[in-house]
């Protein structure tokens, strides 16, 4: 088997079908399986998947696998990867679907190059509109990572065909239980150890912001502590290769990302506690970072430095000032609290 293509099903009704046809549809077909694994799915997108998949003529070997119980993204990445047979791997999330040449390109340019990883640019789709988007892929392995902790290189598991010899001759799973943040996690191991990494300069991936009930939309108290054991999981990994000190920087700032989520987030005796936990990031250390304020507005510039102060509650005021001047919009965000 040449691909395996792996897509977890939960919750896509809506969605599904055209993904699943944009796999049936591709160009090159030969040698490739799809797993498809349901993560029991409360909704009838499995239902769907198997009426398309009794109806298929083609030669895509499809594999329908079902969880007992709901266990979560990670959990499914793992037992598509499992049962997966292809010498390369690309997963897909059932809320997307592919250009029908992008198995075809993909993987004529992973034999080309003799590639570990084959990055594709993708497009950002919204209800009205698409956007082409594109990264630099550096030609350094040290710079790479570096660009994946920094969000510059965004992780997204659905852009990158890996060679799956890189996931069982390093024992590289997704961390079970952590659904929020995984693909970083995962791709921070996979681009450690990947010899060759390249880059198609071509979109094939439609990646769909209007799912409102898609895992990365829905941020509950969940998505926080997997915030918090991912950011764990990636510290450990990289301390445990030696390369903390000469990632510093960008771990801090990844550090520094979240600790303004979970300020903004908790309230109470929790954002206390979340606190603490960064209390080896100083102001000066905010102020010096060039992650502070990134992408946020001064009004959450100045909230965060007073919180750095550790003045929660000038940081709490602002936020209330916020959602009464927001209140629609602040209105879809739940503050956590013990």
């Amino acid at each position: 088997m040449n691909i395996s293509v792996i897509i977890p099903v939960y919750n896509v009704e809506k969605y599904v079908e055209r993904c699943i046809l944009s796999i049936m549809s591709q160009t090159y077909t030969e040698s490739v399986e799809c797993i498809v694994v349901n993560d029991c799915t409360p909704d009838n997108s499995m239902k769907i998947v198997e009426k398309m998949v009794s109806d298929y003529k083609g030669q895509i070997q499809f594999k329908l696998l079902y969880h007992e119980h709901n266990r979560g993204v990670a959990a499914v990445r793992n037992t598509g990867l499992d049962a997966a047979s292809g010498d390369y791997i690309i997963q897909i999330d059932s809320d997307d679907y592919c250009e029908p040449d992008m198995l075809e390109k993909m993987y004529a340019k992973a034999i080309e190059e003799n590639a570990d990883i084959v990055v594709a640019d993708y497009w950002t789709s919204g209800e009205d509109s698409e956007i082409y988007s594109a990264n630099i892929v550096p030609d350094n392995k040290m710079e790479r990572i570096k660009s994946i902790l920094q969000n510059r290189l965004p992780a997204y598991l659905w852009r990158q065909l890996m060679r799956r010899s890189l996931f069982e001759d390093n024992l590289i799973r997704s961390n079970d239980g952590i659904d929020f943040r995984e693909d970083v996690i995962l791709v921070c191991k996979l681009y450690y150890y990947a010899p060759k990494v390249v880059h198609l300069p071509k979109a094939f991936v439609h990646y769909v912001q209007y799912n409102t009930t898609s895992y990365t939309k829905v941020q509950g108290r969940k998505s926080l502590n997997d915030l918090i054991e991912g950011e764990s999981a990636i510290l450990s990994f990289f301390e445990e290769k030696n390369m903390g000190s000469k990632l510093n920087h960008e771990l801090l700032g990844m550090r520094i990302s979240d600790m303004q989520l979970l300020l903004f987030r908790s309230k109470g005796k929790l954002q206390k506690q979340w606190l603490a936990r960064y209390a080896d990031i100083t102001t000066m250390k905010v102020i010096k970072h060039s992650v502070f304020g990134k992408g946020v507005g001064r009004y959450w510039k100045l909230a965060f430095f007073f919180a750095s102060l550790r003045m929660l509650w000038m940081h709490n005021l602002m936020r209330a000032v916020w959602t009464v001047l927001r209140k629609k919009q602040a209105q879809r965000i739940i503050f956590f609290s013990e």
